[in-house]
């Protein structure tokens, strides 16, 4: 029996000449166009003529979806029988081969989750079993991984575009993670006319439906009419998490007038990573994204703290105490700053990002950071200059429940000793102290030597390491414990 090519080896394939059109493929051949109709063209006007990657562009973006073809195309067919298929989950490996050091991240990759997913939350801090879970899209399966390796296949041989993902592109992908199910009609206007709900009521019809993962990482290609095309595929009503890192076509008023503006409203995770176009503007209209519980916003060089703390302060998230990671390193952090944020965070926040932020203090960062000891279990810090031996011992002892910790380019820190023993002296006094560490140090002061002593030093009673610390630019997926 011939074997049958892995997916991602399908995936590469299916890029094929640069003349392939898997419009074509999901869509079937092209239509004469209908003439225009009431909803037939999706028009957007803002008053900041940013809709286009060229900011000079004109304001009002005029788009004309095609239709569904009348039947699916072969190509669809056979991906949604892949959707039901009883194969079992494989670790995802698609897009590894651009992999680098650039790309890691305690948070990254963004839509990746450990599987099979972890129902005791007293074991959601530990490490991967590698015998027993591996990383994978999260709430995936066999159709929208395959769609998610054409994705990254396009992305490293530099022929993505909008030709290639369009509106019959993301309808396929709607219909891998729903398999046809579709949105509940609308019956509770007439029943409750009462007064006015608060936040976009019309979510409510996609409850039903499964959540998705998209990623579309450094997808420096995308622009307003990628976006257009997935609101038109009604994308936004069951995509949960949303991975836009280093999407340099992505502005402040594709954010605002396309993902914020209400068409995706079951967001729950966003990482804007190095989409340097964004302002405060953009960060403003997350606000809008009323069930987001995590987002990224690190190397956004023309957003600044106070974006930030303006924006989560008004989030019912906040209030909530739903939103619990927060990732902005790269802004500019300083004590007053952090000190703002952590005032009205401190009693939820479990993943917070900082780095690169050279006016945190040691002293500072100390005293603010113990007032989210009881929750705070993932800290970005890297090439922070005001870290070093003393206030890493110190923070051991006062975040004891920290399970991820990056202090890569904190090169005054020369040994993890002194943090695992503020651990320790953390548990001695009666706190809960996570089980096992994982650290990213590369560019730090910790030697192999020093670490091959920490090592020997503290172990659990089975004889293992209670800490795993990463020196060289690998790691990645190491900090997921999704």
């Amino acid at each position: 029996m011939r074997e049958i090519a892995p997916l991602r080896i399908l995936a590469l394939r299916a890029v094929g000449p640069p003349g392939c059109q898997p419009e074509v493929t999901f869509g079937g051949p092209p239509r004469p166009t209908n003439k225009k109709k009431d909803g037939d063209a999706i028009e957007t006007k803002n008053n900041n003529n940013t809709d286009n990657n060229d900011d000079t562009a004109n304001s009002t973006t005029s788009f004309d979806p095609p239709l569904p073809p009348d039947e699916p195309t072969m190509a669809s067919r056979l991906l949604r029988s892949l959707r039901n298929s009883s194969m079992t989950i494989q670790p995802y490996v698609a897009g590894t081969t651009r992999a680098n050091a650039s790309d890691v991240d305690i948070s990254q990759p963004w839509v990746m989750a450990i599987y099979p997913p972890r129902d005791n939350d007293d074991n959601n801090n530990s490490p991967i079993d590698e015998t027993n879970e591996f990383l994978s899209i999260e709430n995936g399966n066999h159709a929208v991984e395959c769609l998610q390796m054409f994705i990254d296949a396009l992305v490293e041989s530099g022929r993505a575009g909008d030709d290639r993902l369009g509106v019959h592109f993301f309808r396929e992908w709607v219909q891998a993670v729903t398999g046809g199910m579709e949105a509940k009609p609308e019956q509770q206007q007439k029943q409750r006319p009462k007064k006015k709900q608060k936040g976009n009521s019309s979510s409510r019809q996609f409850d039903h439906l499964p959540l998705g993962s998209l990623s579309l990482h450094n997808l420096a290609s995308a622009s307003i009419h990628t976006f257009r095309s997935m609101e038109y595929a009604n994308v936004g009503s069951c995509l949960g998490t949303l991975d836009l890192t280093g999407t340099h076509g992505l502005t402040d008023s594709i954010l605002t007038n396309v993902i914020c503006s209400g068409s995706f409203p079951r967001l729950q995770r966003l990482s804007l990573k190095n989409s340097r176009k964004l302002t405060g503007k953009a960060v403003a209209s997350l606000v809008k994204l009323r069930d987001l519980r995590a987002f990224d916003v690190g190397g956004c060089f023309n957003i600044h703290p106070n974006d930030v703390i303006e924006m989560v302060q008004q989030h019912p998230g906040t209030r909530k105490g739903t939103l619990t990671e927060i990732y902005a390193g790269g802004l500019g952090w300083t004590d007053v700053a952090l000190e703002t944020l952590l005032s009205f965070t401190s009693k939820h926040i479990k993943g917070l990002g900082i780095g690169f932020s050279t006016y945190l203090s040691g002293p500072g960062m100390i005293l603010i950071l113990t007032k989210a000891a009881g929750t705070l279990d993932r800290l970005s810090i890297p090439f922070c200059t005001g870290v070093d031996d003393a206030v890493a011992s110190a923070l051991g002892k006062a975040l004891p429940k920290l399970a991820v910790l990056d202090i890569r380019g904190c090169n005054k820190v020369y040994s993890l000793t002194g943090m695992m023993d503020g651990r320790i002296a953390a548990g001695n006094s009666g706190a809960e102290v996570a089980r096992h560490l994982f650290v990213l140090a590369r560019y730090s002061g910790i030697s192999n030597n020093s670490l091959e002593e920490t090592s020997r030093l503290y172990r659990n009673e089975l004889g293992e390491p209670v800490f795993h610390c990463v020196l060289d630019g690998g790691g990645t997926g190491g900090g997921v414990r999704r």
